[in-house]
């Protein structure tokens, strides 16, 4: 998941990414215009079955209101003369029926065409019982001989003691060519007779019988249906092979149409994910105390040689679990206005963090990075207030970041009061920021830290000599002063030097830390714990 994540996210990746859009695009449009396929085969089934059906379904309701003809007109004495005559005007009623029988007890004893039998032809037992919704027994490819119609062969029906011929009825001789049938008669759910068609499709179709699209995939379809009486049943089945038969063209023109139409949406939806995966989206969906991680880096204090505080630094922890350094999304949380809920993300981290791990009888300095739109007393306050708690070992500094400019009569309002609720105010990045020779001077400021530049610079450059002129000036105006960017064993000793410079950090001293490995360094380069027991507020 990760890997699939880093692809999304990656800017290395668009070509992957349109690919991969493509194909799920493609597959999309193919499953649905399978779909569509399917339904529209499972359709056209239907109604190629209910065409079968229908012309047995007039044959039932033929059947059923002959014999209510029957039951009504038939008062005379039975295979009387008029009995018959009756029998033979209601055989010429426009229903294709026209040999009634009269069979009390399953025994024929006159018919329409023989008149009253020599002889009463018993019919045996039936092969569809009358325990059905219509009442009526069925004898199925009984010889019509004793009917004077040697050689020929039909279906009987009884109801109570009346029976008739049923006239043969057939699937539709014009069924598409890509379509097999298979008309059935049913006698129950396990059994039933085979009558037209190919045989044994029934008993196939009852067994793989599912949603269209399994049908697709098996690339076969199957369709069963009966009449409202549950006795005609017609099973179809058609072979993707013969839906298309020799126009396999078609299926390339689909191919090629989803080809087109995917490669259209891929080119469309790319660019709605890459904004839905840039950084920026992914930090404002994601930015809350979860994400948010603190590093320490240790704070060298160059007048006892020990490490007596640290710099917060806040990292971000992005959705593939990488951590993303500050200069990245710092923009971000600016521009959205979010900087105040960031600070106090921030400082909730690192009070969890040191008062969990920091060693009894420890003073420690922290020093937090503020924006200068933040510079409110008022807020900040209550933020760093668990620090400023009576008993806590913190010291607290709050750097001002000189990324705009500061009105100097508005800002030393609100340095006043947070020195007054017991925080230090530094500016930070001195040297590279707005009007910061100006603040120095206007701004009752604890101090002062150097743009990392400065120390950076090689020896002998024009940054490195500005160092020097630096220091001196920050000296004059009583300020402490820190020097960041550290990053040789000689800039520090040549900082010590001055005796000058109060604080150091930069990598010469330490990386940023962890909160585990920050307290083992300060454990061998910080002051050693008093015996007094420390107080956690």
């Amino acid at each position: 998941m990760s890997r699939f994540v880093g692809i999304l996210i990656a800017g290395t990746h668009q070509r992957g990414l349109r690919i991969c859009l493509w194909l799920v695009a493609f597959v999309v449009l193919l499953f649905g215009a399978t779909w569509i396929v399917a339904e529209q085969v499972s359709l056209n089934m239907r109604v190629e079955t209910q065409r079968s059906l229908a012309g047995f379904e007039r044959l039932r309701a033929n059947v059923l209101s002959t014999f209510e003809e029957m039951d009504r007109r038939l008062v005379q004495p039975a295979c009387s003369p008029a009995f018959l005559e009756e029998l033979r005007r209601i055989a010429f009623l426009p229903d294709g029926i026209n040999e009634l029988l009269y069979a009390p007890g399953g025994s024929v004893q006159c018919s329409v065409n023989s008149g009253r039998l020599a002889t009463p032809q018993p019919l045996g037992e039936p092969d569809i019982p009358a325990q059905n919704p219509f009442d009526m027994a069925f004898w199925f490819d009984m010889d019509l001989g004793f009917l004077g119609l040697d050689g020929m062969q039909g279906i009987l029906a009884q109801r109570g003691s009346l029976a008739m011929i049923v006239p043969p009825q057939s699937l539709p001789a014009t069924g598409p060519r890509w379509m097999e049938q298979e008309l059935i008669f049913r006698f129950s759910d396990d059994d039933w007779l085979h009558r037209q068609g190919e045989a044994g499709l029934y008993d196939e179709a009852t067994r793989h019988s599912g949603p269209p699209l399994m049908s697709v995939l098996r690339g076969v379809f199957y369709e069963v249906a009966c009449d409202t009486g549950g006795i005609h049943c017609v099973a179809n089945r058609s072979y993707l092979t013969q839906l298309f038969g020799p126009g396999w063209a078609t299926v390339a023109v689909i191919l090629l149409v989803a080809s087109v139409l995917a490669a259209w949406i891929a080119q469309h939806l790319q660019p709605i994910i890459e904004r839905y995966w840039s950084f920026e989206a992914r930090f404002l969906r994601r930015f809350d105390k979860g994400s948010v991680v603190c590093a320490y880096q240790p704070l060298f204090d160059l007048k006892r040689n020990l490490v007596t505080g640290c710099e917060v630094l806040a990292r971000w922890r992005d959705i593939d679990g990488t951590i993303v350094p500050p200069d990245r999304f710092l923009p971000i949380i600016e521009k959205h206005g979010l900087t105040e809920r960031f600070t106090a993300i921030v400082v909730a981290y690192a009070y969890a963090d040191l008062t969990a791990h920091l060693p009894n009888g420890v003073r420690l300095q922290v020093n937090f990075n503020i924006f200068p739109q933040d510079l409110d007393a008022a807020r900040l306050v209550p933020v760093f207030a668990p620090f400023l708690a009576e008993g806590t070992p913190f010291d607290v500094v709050v750097e001002i970041v000189e990324t705009a400019e500061i009105s100097p009569e508005t800002a030393q309002v609100e340095i006043e009061r947070l020195r007054a609720a017991g925080i230090k105010v530094y500016i930070d990045d001195f040297g590279a920021g707005y009007s910061s020779m100006h603040n120095l001077a206007a701004l009752s400021i604890d101090g002062v830290k150097l743009d990392r530049s400065f120390a950076m610079a090689p020896d002998h450059s024009v940054m490195a000599t500005m160092l020097t002129h630096a220091i001196d000036l920050v000296q004059a105006s009583g300020r402490s002063l820190v020097v960041e960017g550290v990053e040789t064993d000689e800039r520090l000793e040549a900082l010590k030097a001055t005796n000058l410079v109060d604080f150091a950090q930069g990598y010469g001293i330490s990386r940023p830390l962890m909160i585990n490995p920050f307290i083992a360094y300060l454990a061998e380069h910080g002051p050693r714990p008093r015996s007094r027991p420390r107080l956690v507020a």
